[in-house]
């Protein structure tokens, strides 16, 4: 018979592992951030929608799948300016709210509205400005 401590701790390790499936690989390709002519506006320039995306990245992405600020750690750098998988702001909402089949990255509709989820896109466009600003 397996006792509850055993079960708790591989409940507790599958948990981990799901979280870890969550925040995955749906960026690091070819596509170009600012390709899309008439993509969905994210209020980039809004402190109060910037701090509120960070906030919602930190809870759900930041510390384990795609690290601090976006720039990569199990899961890919999301402020690198290449995806996989689309990269335009409508295509990282969409990723973002509806995940995506066949890899780790969950789906975070249930969990964010949508315009959580357009101020979390929008404190990742603002960290990539950060870092292209860097790298000038």
């Amino acid at each position: 018979m397996t006792s509850p401590n055993t079960y708790r701790s591989a409940l507790l390790r599958v948990l981990i592992a799901t979280l870890a499936v969550i925040c995955t690989v749906f960026l690091s390709g070819a596509v170009r951030a600012d390709d899309a002519a008439g993509d969905l506006a994210v209020p980039v320039d809004d402190p109060a929608a910037v701090e509120l995306g960070k906030e919602k990245y930190s809870a759900k992405c930041g510390g384990f799948c795609h690290g601090s600020g976006g720039k990569g750690a199990r899961a890919p750098c999301i402020v690198c300016g290449r995806y996989k998988r689309g990269g335009t702001n409508a295509e990282l909402v969409k990723n973002i709210a509806d995940g995506i089949t066949g890899t780790p990255m969950g789906a975070f509709g249930g969990v964010y509205s949508r315009d959580e989820i357009i101020a979390l896109v929008a404190y990742l466009r603002s960290e990539q400005k950060k870092r292209e600003a860097e790298q000038q």
